[in-house]
């Protein structure tokens, strides 16, 4: 009677665990929300920020932009804005080959909106990928913005396997 009683009232708490897991998102309207994005870089911090977040020690705004369903979540660093989404397997469904495609699909449509490319490898195939994008015409240390997708399959901290992508534009309204 007590493993039933333990049973029953452990059940609800292992639903609402795997409850909360999110299909990995279709991403339809990226192509518009990447363009809408890019055309707001110079006005991304005054327009948000009304919703700061008084807590962080760096300038942090919530905004109402998202990326395949995902809110994004701005830094102002001061000579640095960074605006990042980010896709996990804490959030969402999927193991390497379903945050693979995420991955694809997101570089397919940033490759479309923003153009020219920039590739190198984070410490290895075996533990994810990156793409940056910047302006045409100048190079990585010269362009006002910076757009950075990254995929990873190993958490940097304890080496266990995750998953997650990555995309952070960076703006810099200095240079």
């Amino acid at each position: 009677m007590k493993k039933l009683f333990l049973f029953l009232v452990c059940l609800p708490a292992f639903n609402f665990l795997s409850a909360q897991l999110k299909d990995q998102p279709s991403c339809n309207t990226i192509k518009t929300e990447l363009t809408t994005i890019n055309n707001s870089f110079d006005s991304i911090v005054e327009k948000f920020k009304s919703k700061e977040d008084k807590i962080s020690l760096v300038k942090t705004y919530f905004s109402d932009f998202s990326i395949c369903g995902e809110k994004g979540k701005i830094k102002d660093y001061g000579r640095k804005v960074e605006f990042g989404f980010k896709f996990t397997d804490a959030d969402y469904k999927g193991g390497k080959e379903e945050f693979n495609a995420l991955f694809e699909k997101i570089l397919r449509e940033l490759n479309d909106v923003f153009g020219m490319i920039y590739y190198f490898k984070l410490s290895g195939q075996s533990e994810g990928k990156s793409r940056i994008f910047y302006e045409l015409g100048k190079d990585i240390s010269t362009s006002k913005r910076v757009i950075r997708l990254m995929l990873s399959y190993k958490d940097p901290v304890d080496d266990t396997e995750t998953y997650s992508v990555s995309l952070i534009f960076e703006y810099f309204p200095k240079r």
